[in-house]
């Protein structure tokens, strides 16, 4: 006798959601290395049994939440301004791009520990950093073209490779001595990014001169 193929749950998308949202919160909270299973059921309303449903492997979870983070990355990486004739076009596009590593600051501030758990990661870590970095460029090369950002290619590769480390290892440089990171530090590693462009911006004045 054939066995039928179980029809799936319409709630399984929704757990599964769920599961991925209280793993990201307690990931950021506490760090990747240090939370358990049993505390990822318990902050999602289930048993670990029907946890391990969905997620049998702590790796399948951690690697849930980079694919959900890598394709934000790419959304928001290849984000052109409406307007490069508005004087913070550049500034709410590197914003966005900031306030999308602080939303999965896990993946930053426990990179190593990330790998560790899920070593397929390695290559597709490393995929994501060429994809965004190459979206990134294409966004600051139609700057220029719109007269908002002076500089030549070879110094925007090294502009966008300095942004890329900043931007990754901020976090690790500034817990030294702390316990955590809150809002204030956010402000201070995004003043850290910004810095690096702000010779090469062009002010909105000067492009109507």
């Amino acid at each position: 006798m054939t066995r039928a193929t179980p029809i799936p749950s319409a709630t399984t998308p929704r757990t599964r959601d769920r599961i991925v949202a209280a793993s990201l919160a307690l990931f950021n909270a506490r760090g990747i290395g240090r939370v358990t299973t049993a505390e990822i059921a318990a902050a999602s309303s289930m048993r670990e049994g029907n946890l391990h449903y969905h997620f049998p492997r702590k790796s399948l979870l951690v690697e849930a939440i980079f694919a959900a983070f890598a394709a934000e990355a790419e959304a928001v990486a290849g984000r052109l301004p409406a307007d490069f004739e508005q004087a913070d076009a550049l500034t709410a596009y590197q914003r966005a791009w900031f306030d999308l590593i602080w939303r999965y600051r896990c993946i930053y501030r426990d990179g190593i520990a990330m790998v560790e758990i899920a070593p397929a990661l390695r290559g597709e870590v490393r995929t994501l950093r060429q994809r965004t970095q190459a979206l990134a460029r294409g966004v600051f090369e139609a700057a220029a073209e719109a007269g908002r950002l002076r500089i030549d290619p070879d110094a925007l590769t090294r502009l966008l490779d300095n942004a890329w480390i900043v931007s990754s290892h901020w976090m690790s440089f500034h817990l030294q001595g702390k316990a955590d990171l809150d809002a204030a530090d956010l402000e201070w590693g995004f003043d850290q990014v910004r810095a690096l462009f702000l010779p090469y911006i062009v002010p909105v004045s000067a492009t109507e001169a």
